[in-house]
């Protein structure tokens, strides 16, 4: 007996059929959805790949240039000037679409460097530092940015894969049971009913 009890009727083997139909284009639709998907996540790995060598070289340079401001003025004086120093970017948030979703964008604008309210002491290493830490807030920003479209890329491959697996594994096995249960009643009933015919004319004709 298959998992799904219906009658075994020419109008329920009408039913299967155009579920199955509509179960096998949603299964295509989905299968070239997810092979997208996959596409897209390998694609922003590589960027993600390529980005990290150039972050790494971003912070050490950063990490210099405030180590040498910090020698040359002091961690307190250093610590000082960068909580008076005003913000220098604007970060905009948006979305990309992409089949169905909704990505995060992250845009980074840096404002254009100007005098700030400058304490005794800075030096040429300081101004180096605040220099090197914008390149490093651009390249975080654009980070960031392909490391969460990732994630929400692999939320969403996942919640596919668990919808093609159902109609893989589940949905359409069972309906295609209950298919060939029906239709082979439906053979057995038509062979039993032209039997008892063919009985009947014989049975007058004598």
């Amino acid at each position: 007996m298959p998992g799904i009890e219906l009658p075994p009727t020419k109008s329920s083997l009408r039913k299967l059929k155009k579920e199955l139909a509509f179960a096998y284009e949603g299964y295509d639709l989905l299968s070239q959805k997810r092979e997208i998907l996959a596409i897209e996540i390998v694609r922003r790995i590589d960027a993600i790949k390529r980005l990290e060598a150039g972050l790494e070289e971003v912070l050490r340079r950063l990490y210099g240039a405030y180590r040498s401001a910090a020698l040359d003025m002091g961690s307190s004086s250093l610590t000082l000037q960068s909580c008076a120093e005003p913000r220098g970017y604007f970060l905009h948030f948006g979305s990309i679409k992409l089949i169905g979703l909704k990505l995060l964008d992250i845009h980074l604008d840096l404002k254009a460097p100007n005098a700030s309210p400058a304490l005794p002491g800075t030096t040429a290493a300081y101004d180096e530092a605040k220099e090197e830490s914008r390149k490093a807030l651009l390249a975080l920003a654009e980070y960031g940015a392909i490391m969460k479209s990732i994630m929400m890329l692999s939320q969403e491959l996942k919640k596919l894969q668990r919808r093609v697996n159902a109609l893989e594994k589940i949905f359409i096995p069972q309906r295609e049971e209950a298919k060939k249960y029906i239709a082979d009643r439906i053979d057995e009933a038509e062979r039993e009913d032209i039997y008892v015919r063919k009985l009947i004319r014989e049975r007058c004709s004598s």
